[in-house]
This record gives C-alpha cells, sequence and structure tokens, in this order.
C-alpha cells in the first residue's frame, strides 16, 4: 500500500476546478484547498484500479495544475490479498 502527499499549486481562479477534477480520481482525496495561494492538499493511494504513482502523474496532468511536489510517502507491504492494483 503506497500513499502520497502531494501539495499542487494551481492556476490563479482555476483552484475549485482542480480540486473537482482531483477528487474524481480514484485513490485521491483533496483535504485542503487555499484559494488565496492557489494550492490544494491532497493524497492519492493505492486502490484496486491503479496505484498511487499513478494517480501522482494523472495530477501532473490534470489542466490548470502548475506543479505537484510529492510531500510525503509512506509505503506498507500489501497485507489483503483482494487488493490487487492494475
Amino acid at each position: 500500500m503506497n500513499i502520497c502527499g502531494v501539495l499542487v499549486s494551481c492556476l490563479a481562479g482555476k483552484t475549485q476546478e482542480v480540486s473537482e477534477a482531483l477528487s474524481a480520481l480514484p485513490g485521491v482525496e483533496v483535504h485542503i484547498t487555499k484559494e488565496d495561494t492557489s494550492q490544494l492538499v491532497v493524497t492519492a493511494e493505492d486502490t484496486e484500479e491503479s496505484f498511487a504513482d499513478q494517480q501522482v502523474l494523472e495530477i501532473h496532468r490534470t489542466p490548470g495544475v502548475v506543479s505537484a511536489g510529492l510531500t510525503y510517502h509512506q509505503f506498507e507491504p500489501n497485507t489483503d490479498p483482494d487488493l490487487k492494483a492494475a
């Protein structure tokens, strides 16, 4: 199980739009939205559909994202035999 913390900087005025787009990605959760600095704090974690690192790449590719910096990473061995990422 991978869990990644990411600080996302957005184009001015696009923070809410980016937040909604990122929330739609599997395994991605938006925790903090700062309109005044155009930044988001998000996490991405492994799901049955995809790995966290794939979602971090999708965050980078999201329209309105200027940068996405990995600020935290934790790896734990998968102990759930039913959880197999694509």
